[in-house]
């Protein structure tokens, strides 16, 4: 048996549940119960609630999650026992070489990218087998089974891409923002994801994002034929004809000959690069066109990426928690309602991230009217003396109206207060800042959609 430790965590439950439809025993744990681990009981996972040596009865391997401490119980536990304990990395890169596989990085949009690609290949006939690193709508959790290829998410945070080995890849973005608490400089960042490309066989193919140079200059070290995305530039290009309302229409050509137009239900041009990233991967599975851009046009979205839970006044949530994905975030939303107020709510995301990248955010939140910044989300930190939202604040002080309140439950109260029909609520951040945006769309009688 496969015992979990964080099995409701983002990037293991679909892993699980690929494990299971094989026909794996598996087991897991975690702080408390999650619509991920209820789905994993009822595909016959033993789910505990809480940590406990004791779990790990006919346990063969521990697979355990990045935001779980080595000197946590079980981890000690098994160890002593002499039970292997994997990181969730390598159980991916496991189960990757047992079919062929395609995983998506970069920095930014390499989850939304990740869905988009599943579903168009879904709707292509490949049956693809899909580990993204949150809800899709039409999988109905983290994870597709399928009998085709793999289509994985892969995480650069912590240096273990590098060890991932694939057929085939997307590279979306690089943005050191994002882990300077890992990567120090801009070599390092780029060694990993190099050594990622470079590890792509020859007979394989990399799908590189043009509008980004350093993300292009991974052609360089690529054993496997390069394909390249983006707006002015690459074999795969798109242009973006009109916006409406949420949705954006672009066209789509390859190579010099137009292919076809997408009215892709997700705003921003980012989401665009996205969507073109998808394409351009599906195209070199040998996937067609028509029903791929046929399936992004209905695509339903990932959970809390521009989630929308009332629309007037718009309620939308986002899990951008630095400063590019609030900058690209907020920019979308302001080609949707440009003459609309727009109040922004935003969690800090660790105190390490904070320490290094507050300066950044000065000017990320130019497309908001207003801005509420809350305590940093700690996730599995402890304090760091000096650090502390107001760095953030004092940041953006100078160009936006902004305060500062602590605790969630006072925001929602204080943006209940001054939402007006016809402006706009964005919450923003990777903890749990998600729940000002129910609590406010539920005290306006709003539903998702």
């Amino acid at each position: 048996m496969i015992h979990f430790v964080g099995i409701g965590g983002a990037g293991m439950c679909g892993l699980a549940e690929v494990l299971l439809s094989e026909g794996r025993e598996v087991s897991g744990c975690d702080l408390r119960w999650s619509r991920a681990t209820e789905r994993l009981a009822a595909l016959g996972a033993r789910v505990l609630v809480g940590h406990d040596p004791a779990h790990l009865g006919g346990c063969e391997l521990v697979v355990v999650s990045r935001a779980v401490p080595p000197t946590q119980e079980e981890i000690v536990r098994a160890k002593r026992l002499g039970i292997p304990v994997w990181p969730r990395a390598r159980m991916l890169a496991d189960l990757l070489r047992a079919r062929f596989s395609l995983g998506v990085a970069g920095t930014h949009g390499k989850t939304t990218t990740t869905a988009l690609l599943a579903t168009a290949l879904t709707a292509a006939g490949c049956d693809p087998c899909a580990l993204v690193g949150a809800e899709v709508r039409e999988f109905g959790g983290h994870a597709r089974v399928g009998r085709g290829p793999v289509v994985a998410e892969v995480d650069e945070s912590d240096g273990s891409l590098g060890e991932i080995e694939v057929n085939a890849a997307v590279v979306t973005s690089m943005d050191l923002s994002d882990h300077a608490d890992h990567y120090r400089t801009w070599h390092q960042l780029h060694r990993t994801f190099a050594s990622f490309v470079r590890g792509v066989p020859a007979d394989g193919f990399v799908v590189l994002c043009a509008e980004i140079p350093e993300v292009a200059a991974l052609l360089e070290v690529s054993r496997a034929r390069v394909i390249r995305y983006g707006f002015g530039t690459g074999e795969v290009r798109a242009r973006i004809l009109g916006r409406r309302g949420l949705q954006v229409t672009f066209a789509v050509t390859v190579e010099g000959r137009e292919r076809g137009t997408v009215r892709l239900p997700v705003p921003g041009a980012h989401n665009v690069l996205n969507a073109t990233a998808a394409l351009a991967a599906g195209l070199a599975l040998g996937a067609p066109f028509e029903p791929m851009a046929q399936a992004l046009e209905r695509f339903r979205g990932v959970s809390r990426r521009f989630e929308v839970h009332c629309p007037d006044p718009l309620v939308v949530d986002d899990y951008a928690h630095n400063p590019v994905k609030v900058r690209a975030f907020l920019r979308a939303l302001r080609e949707v309602k440009s003459n609309a107020r727009i109040l922004t709510v935003f969690q800090p995301h660790r105190y390490s991230r904070t320490a290094t990248t507050y300066a950044q955010f000065a000017r990320a939140f130019d497309d908001a009217d207003e801005v509420v910044v809350t305590d940093i989300y700690p996730a599995d930190e402890p304090p760091v003396p000096g650090v502390t939202a107001q760095l953030i604040v004092q940041a953006v002080q100078p160009h936006r109206p902004v305060v500062w309140i602590p605790d969630l439950e006072g925001v929602a109260e204080y943006v209940r207060n001054r939402l007006r029909s016809g402006d706009v609520l964005a919450t923003m951040g990777a903890g749990d800042v998600w729940k000002v945006a129910r609590w406010v769309a539920e005290s306006l009688g709003g539903e998702k959609g």
